[in-house]
């Protein structure tokens, strides 16, 4: 089975990589990447989120953990953190691209100083909100299921929809997750 799901998401994730960066500009030639939060440009941010979903096959890690160096954390912590959170335990619930971008605001805009601060927390709910309804947007959902057009509640569940290519739309997603958080936060910035 590990062998397996390795190959497949090998397979899916250098096939897609091509496809789901295209509207970045990544295979069009731009020459500047654009600039992502502490000068790591968006390209290479999706670019290290991508190769951490080949590696990790979760797709919360690979947003998660992406970002972990600029908000001060090990990504060895990251990983260990997300390891759950896939469809939150492969439930088929929250998309983990989601999750994982949902863990970045938090820990973006939650500091010492607002911790316990009331309209700190009510602005965080309110970049989150921002960034599921962008979600929404592009893909019509947020739940893991709809996006994958399978029940990935169990591990047969879950390997039958290996077999379907279920997760070819995966890398997208977690392409989709980075570019609207660099967007959110290049344009607080502003």
């Amino acid at each position: 089975m590990k062998k397996n799901r390795r190959d497949f998401l090998k397979i899916m994730t250098s096939s897609a990589l091509a496809a789901s960066l295209l509207p970045l500009g990544v295979c069009c030639g731009e020459e500047k990447p654009k600039s992502g939060a502490k000068g790591i440009s968006q390209n290479s941010k999706v670019e290290e989120a991508h190769s951490l979903l080949e590696i990790y096959g979760n797709c919360c890690t690979s947003v998660f953990a992406a970002y972990a160096p600029e908000l001060g954390m090990e990504k060895d912590l990251a990983v260990r953190a997300t390891r759950g959170m896939p469809g939150i335990g492969l439930l088929g619930n929250v998309c983990g691209a989601v999750s994982g971008a949902t863990l970045v605001i938090g820990l973006k805009t939650t500091n010492e100083n607002n911790i316990y601060d009331t309209e700190a927390r009510h602005k965080t709910y309110e970049t989150v909100r921002e960034f599921v309804a962008r979600f929404e947007e592009s893909h019509s959902s947020i739940n893991c299921r709809e996006l994958i057009g399978h029940d990935i509640s169990t591990q047969e569940k879950s390997e039958a929809a290996m077999k379907d290519n279920a997760f070819v739309n995966c890398p997208r997603f977690v392409v989709s997750a980075v570019t609207i958080l660099d967007d959110m936060c290049s344009s607080e910035k502003s």
